[in-house]
């Protein structure tokens, strides 16, 4: 008879070898490339941007505010007279009208005795209350007009002063003009 040797071996035993030769074709495989069947593992990185705003900038705008205190138009106290000394006939009547239109105390206009004048002059007498008509006579004739004491003989073709207390001696700068320091000047 012939004896045959059968090897046996247990189900198991195969199954776990069958396996194990599966799993390193697979690694043999995936190492070499692979197919599509291989899984792809993709990292992404996302770059972290952190935004910090700027603290506000804050802006103050602080007003500042000069008072100037603009010195009270004295008009009582002293009679004005204006005197000619312009070469223009009749501006010593028209500038004695505009003056009595912003309230000064008018007396009789006239002419004067210092001829023809390019630039007006202002006399007063010693007194604080001519003084301060004046002086705010300057500024209605816009501050540019000279200011002088009155001298022993008024620069007038009557030489009497009467009760006036400041004379407006009228030279061709202001003839027949408009006072610039007063705003309701007219013609």
């Amino acid at each position: 008879m012939a004896v045959k040797k059968v090897n046996v071996s247990s189900g198991v035993a195969l199954r776990t070898r069958a396996v194990v030769a599966i799993a390193i074709c697979g690694s043999v495989i995936a190492a070499c490339g692979g197919d599509d069947a291989a899984e792809v593992v993709t990292t992404t990185t996302e770059a972290s941007v952190e935004t910090t705003a700027a603290p506000a900038v804050t802006t103050t705008t602080v007003e500042e505010t000069t008072t100037t205190a603009v010195p009270e138009i004295v008009t009582d106290g002293a009679v004005v007279i204006v005197a000619n000394a312009s070469s223009i006939n009749g501006s010593a009547g028209r500038m004695s009208e505009l003056l009595a239109a912003e309230g000064f105390d008018m007396g009789t206009p006239t002419n004067s005795t210092e001829g023809a004048l390019g630039a007006s002059k202002i006399y007063y007498i010693d007194d604080d209350a001519a003084l301060a008509v004046a002086e705010s006579l300057v500024r209605a004739f816009g501050g540019v007009i000279q200011l002088v004491e009155m001298p022993a003989v008024p620069p007038i073709s009557s030489s009497e002063l009467g009760d006036a207390g400041v004379i407006v001696a009228l030279g061709d700068d202001f003839a027949d003009q408009l006072l610039p320091g007063v705003a309701t000047s007219t013609p």
